[in-house]
């Protein structure tokens, strides 16, 4: 282990920061879209932009897939992550099933959404169980990178803060009657649609951390 620490302290400071400002600049450029964007069509298309069919919704699916084949993909570049990697990709296949309940209600039946998920759920139980030891030291690494900190803060703005801020009684309580639902809705799915943007980030930092490691890990093994 000691010689691989070191030689991932031996790569450029320089690198390591001009990708970090690479990576910084090109999440900064998606937001700043996804903010324009969400402004855009708040302004052109009302709250229709918004609806269960429309641009926002299928982003927020779109995010939650892309997530989901990321932190799938991060396990296959290091077969040590794959449980992590499985698991997390489970979660959130279930988030992308919930997001399309309305089609699923539409063209299956109602509440279809919810047996799809409870199946997944199913199929994950018997995989951790039977692979205890290895999703446990799996996720227990994950919680030590700076990416679990990102993906955990995505759930709190995407679970806990976009539900309170857009909760309708206190936008009914600030506003007219005529408007309150569509500035609700619009700020609702906004902070939603940013806290998948924040998941996503975190895979995409995990992919990053986990490419890392693999060269490192080749570059400690190689002779000198």
């Amino acid at each position: 282990m000691e010689p691989m620490i070191e030689k991932q302290f031996k790569r450029s400071p320089g690198r390591v920061l001009a990708g970090l400002a690479v990576r910084t600049f090109l999440y900064a450029l998606l937001l700043g879209a996804i903010a324009y964007g969400l402004l855009w069509g708040a302004v052109v298309y009302d709250d229709a932009f918004y609806a269960e069919t429309g641009p926002v919704e299928i982003m927020q699916t779109v995010f939650a897939l892309l997530t989901a084949l990321v932190f799938l993909f991060a396990g296959r570049v290091d077969r040590n992550k794959a449980p992590c990697g499985i698991v997390l990709f489970t979660f959130l296949f279930c988030a992308v099933i919930r997001e399309s309940d309305y089609v699923l209600d539409t063209l299956v039946c109602r509440h279809a959404w919810k047996t799809l998920v409870a199946v997944v759920l199913v199929f994950l139980t018997l995989y951790v169980w039977r692979n205890a030891k290895s999703v446990g030291r799996a996720l227990m690494s994950f919680m030590n990178q700076p990416s679990f900190g990102i993906l955990l803060s995505g759930l709190l703005v995407l679970v806990v803060f976009s539900r309170l801020f857009g909760y309708g009684p206190f936008w009914k309580a600030i506003m007219d009657d005529s408007s309150y639902r569509t500035v609700k809705t619009i700020v609702e799915e906004g902070v939603e649609l940013m806290g998948y943007f924040l998941i996503l980030v975190s895979s995409f930092e995990y992919l990053h951390d986990t490419v890392i490691a693999r060269r490192n890990e080749s570059d400690a093994l190689s002779p000198s």
